[in-house]
């Protein structure tokens, strides 16, 4: 038997909800492509053990050793390759499907924490899912294993070398644990969520006090246009694109709540020691983030606040200690550093490995929190994934939300003076809309 290995702090907690839940697919990462050139099953199955080799997180099985959550390297496990033909089916079909086999739980004591499911509707017509479960991976990690998974395929299924194991992170994140600086940032963030409260939009529906660990995802594109504008105007103030969209978020969620004081939270890559840039695991802390609004608050003095609470919490972002609970959380996903270049926000798709792929965009991660919210950034892109619960929220209302978040951001790129609360929640034309509504003239309606 292989000796026990400790888990980072991050793992330990997806044991516990694992254990929690463990049919739940809510902390399963999937990564989906459509193949459009014809595929080697035999070497495509040798590059998925490439992969394992490669990565030794994800030739593991989790269990517990005198009531601690450990890991156990099971290198001799079956390969978690499978390949399903589905001739006929439609693209509505073969997404489904493609969903459905990333959704599936993981038995993490039992198998690998991660599968490779290829469905195959032709020749040259394929959809492939790379999912792993989070204690394994992170979104970062299952880019860099696609990447692998064609780099290996691409020679025809050859051994690659060696990533960096992810034991030297955890013990690296244990060196941490007492030191002054790591007592500092416990005191920093106990301060931070003392008299405040995590955030989350009014429920349409009566919360049973539990986590369903599940949602639903809606998709919501920002115009070009106004994608475009979002680093010059965050440059001209002085802050990064992604705390001028953060800023404008907790401002939409200042107006939709009417909450003046409050927590969200931001899950954040700790992928900064050397070695860690290819290393497939959960490299993720969170950072918390409170807003205040007084009366007369700006947009722009929202996003200088949300630029001063994201600096004040990454230098803190290496502990691993106990931040404030929160209920919602923004992440970025910049599209145009991806390890596979060209696949995300791009309708033709590319090639890469000597196959020509389109991204298969799969829900997933669906139900962790009450609203995430993950931004997805490339060169003049900018497209809004709201994850909710769905238990809780009703679509129109994520869709409603969608839309004064981004009147937020317009006036946080075109009107940094304004005042938050005298900011139109929607556009004109959609105002006269609701206006008429109340006209006696179209009761008959």
């Amino acid at each position: 038997m292989t000796a026990a290995l400790p888990l980072s702090a991050g793992q330990e907690a997806m044991w516990f909800l694992h254990r929690l839940a463990p049919l739940s697919a809510a902390y399963n990462v999937v990564l989906g492509v459509r193949t459009h050139s014809p595929l080697d099953e035999k070497a495509l199955g040798r590059a998925v053990a490439a992969l394992a080799r490669r990565h030794e997180l994800l030739t593991s099985v989790y269990e517990e050793e005198d009531g601690q959550p450990v890991r156990r390297p099971a290198p001799g496990l079956p390969v978690p390759f499978e390949v399903r033909e589905v001739p006929g089916r439609t693209d509505e079909e073969l997404a489904l499907l493609a969903r459905e086999a990333g959704a599936r739980p993981f038995a993490l004591s039992d198998a690998w924490p991660f599968r490779v499911v290829l469905l195959r509707r032709g020749p040259a017509d394929a959809a492939l899912v790379v999912a792993a479960h989070h204690i394994a991976s992170d979104a970062t990690s299952q880019w860099l294993m696609l990447r692998d998974l064609l780099d290996s395929y691409a020679l025809g299924g050859a051994p690659l070398p060696a990533a960096a194991p992810y034991s030297r992170y955890v013990d690296r994140e244990r060196a941490l644990t007492g030191s002054p600086a790591h007592v500092r940032a416990e005191e920093f963030w106990a301060g931070l969520g003392a008299g405040t409260v995590a955030a989350t939009l009014p429920h349409d529906r009566p919360g049973t006090g539990r986590a369903a660990l599940r949602g639903a995802t809606y998709v919501h594109p920002i115009d070009p246009e106004l994608a475009a504008r979002v680093p010059h105007a965050a440059a001209r103030i002085g802050v990064t694109p992604f705390a001028l969209l953060l800023g404008a978020f907790q401002a939409a969620v200042h107006r939709s709540t009417g909450l003046d004081d409050f927590l969200i939270g931001c899950p954040a890559s700790t992928r900064i020691a050397k070695g860690t840039a290819d290393m497939v695991g959960y490299l993720v802390n969170s950072l918390a983030l409170r807003a205040r609004f007084g009366a007369g608050a700006t947009i722009g003095e929202t996003v200088d606040e949300a630029h001063l609470g994201l600096l004040a919490g990454l230098r803190r972002l290496r502990h691993p200690v106990p931040v404030p609970g929160f209920a919602m959380a923004v992440t970025l996903l910049a599209t145009d550093r991806l390890p596979v270049p060209g696949l995300a926000g791009a309708v033709e798709g590319t090639t890469y490995g000597g196959l020509r792929l389109t991204l298969l965009d799969l829900p997933h991660m669906e139900g962790q929190f009450d609203f995430n919210v993950e931004l997805r950034s490339g060169a003049d892109e900018l497209t809004v994934v709201l994850r909710y619960a769905d238990d809780l929220f009703e679509r129109e209302t994520v869709e409603r939300f969608a839309e004064l978040y981004t009147r937020m951001i317009e006036a946080a790129v075109d009107r940094p003076a304004a005042a938050v609360s005298r900011i139109a929640p929607t556009a004109d034309d959609q105002l006269a809309e609701l206006l008429a509504l109340g006209d006696s003239r179209y009761d008959e309606w």
